[in-house]
């Protein structure tokens, strides 16, 4: 017998762990297995999809009209597609509030030197400060008229059409008489069913003959503003001026692309006959369209941010929604995850096939909120008279995050169900 000890086998190989690859054909079955289980639950399906698609819709309609209300808002505040500012004793939007009593008012002359300069195309003298007023005519009446004083540049600016009459001519705003054209909505209110035009009416207890009526005026912010008289600036210096009200210059560039040299030009023509000093401060403000639409962004832009994110809550609740019916789809199938993992079926297939029923879920909600969004936004723009905006990028996003939003909340119900014994699957009843 030898005394050598036996060699001692040779270490067992480390044992390879077969994994299948997941192939686009395993993800092909389990969109498949996933619409058939969602034809075969149609109710339960239905409510998720509901869910969804109402928080996907909400959110989607309010982006349509936020866009629709910024260009209507871009709109309304430029008039056009010329550029535009206005020259004021004293401005809200770029110097936040004060008191203007110590600067002078702006008169005829500053308007006559603005209007000289070769840097100025057009420019209308403008007050509307007021209070609003009422229009009288017999026992017909209409109240918080907003009366604005102007000159022929009017028309070229604010582009509202007459429906029936003319406006008021030079000769009538030399001399200064009570001429005035009114808005659709004050005619109405004052010639029910008949034409204005020719008639006397009182206006601060004054005789005003009305000389044209505008076409109908949508105005961004509702019947209040779409209501008003227009009058010659001349006569209402005389009639309607407050002591402290001063008049507005609304300057139209000569050329498009010159509002920087315009704007130079006359703010140096205002300095030299305001006899200001180098570094004194302007006793004027100059307002172009761009700084008040910046203005009323700043304004519109949070609330409009805060407006989705609280219809995007709507999101999370159909989130909860998929993963409290995953949960119970696992459960019910249970048996059904057995027999797949018995005859083969890996732990990935599994895990997909229930990430894609979640995903699918969501997707066709995303996409019929989409559809149902729009439609109210459309609706809704038709119903306030401002542009239909339909936000590409954002139709986008919204089918990606309510995809996304399955499969995340997919994710834990798939997760379980892939980890089943497929012994204990098989046994449970």
């Amino acid at each position: 017998m030898s005394d050598h000890p036996a060699p001692s086998p040779p270490p067992a190989a480390p044992r390879q762990r077969f994994r299948k690859r997941l192939t686009f054909g395993h993800l092909l079955e389990g969109v498949r297995l996933a619409l058939s289980t969602l034809v075969e639950h149609r109710m339960r399906s239905g409510l998720v999809v509901l869910g969804v698609s109402i928080a996907v819709a909400t959110s989607m309609g309010m982006v349509s009209i936020l866009s629709g209300l910024s260009e209507k808002i871009r709109t309304d505040i430029k008039g056009g597609d010329a550029p535009l500012f206005s020259v004021q004793r004293f401005s809200h939007l770029e110097e936040g509030g004060g008191n203007d009593a110590y600067r002078p008012r702006l008169d005829e002359l500053d308007a006559e030197a603005v209007a000289a300069l070769d840097e100025v195309g057009d420019l209308e003298i403008r007050y509307d400060q007021g209070d609003g007023r009422s229009v009288e005519y017999g026992n017909k009446e209409a109240r918080l008229i907003f009366t604005m004083g102007t000159n022929l540049a009017f028309q070229n600016i604010q582009k509202v059409d007459l429906a029936s009459g003319r406006f008021f001519t030079e000769g009538e705003l030399e001399a200064a008489r009570p001429v005035c054209v009114l808005a659709e909505a004050t005619a109405k209110d004052v010639f029910p069913g008949e034409d204005g035009v020719g008639k006397t009416v009182r206006i601060a207890g004054q005789e005003w003959e009305v000389v044209g009526v505008f076409a109908k005026y949508d105005s961004l912010f509702g019947g209040l503003f779409e209501n008003f008289a227009v009058v010659p600036w001349t006569t209402y210096e005389r009639r309607l001026r407050s002591r402290r009200e001063s008049m507005r210059l609304n300057v139209f560039p000569s050329r498009a692309d010159n509002l920087e040299e315009a704007v130079g030009a006359v703010r140096a023509v205002l300095r030299a006959r305001h006899h200001l000093l180098p570094g004194e401060p302007d006793d004027f403000a100059i307002t172009t369209a761009d700084a008040a639409l910046e203005f009323t962004q700043k304004i519109t832009g949070p609330i409009g941010l805060v407006l989705v994110v609280i219809s995007s809550i709507g999101l999370m609740v159909g989130g909860i929604g998929v993963l409290i019916i995953m949960l119970v789809s696992v459960t019910e199938r249970t048996k059904e995850i057995g027999v797949r993992k018995a005859i083969g079926a890996s732990r990935r297939e599994i895990l997909w096939q229930f990430l894609i029923e979640a995903g699918v879920l969501t997707t066709i909600g995303g996409a019929v909120g989409v559809a149902a969004g729009l439609g109210l936004a459309r609706g809704v723009a038709q119903l306030l008279a401002f542009p239909f905006i339909l936000p590409l990028g954002w139709i986008a996003i919204a089918v990606g995050v309510s995809a996304s939003i399955g499969l995340i909340f997919g994710l834990y119900p798939a997760n379980r169900a892939a980890r089943l014994d497929p012994i204990e699957a098989l046994r449970y009843e």
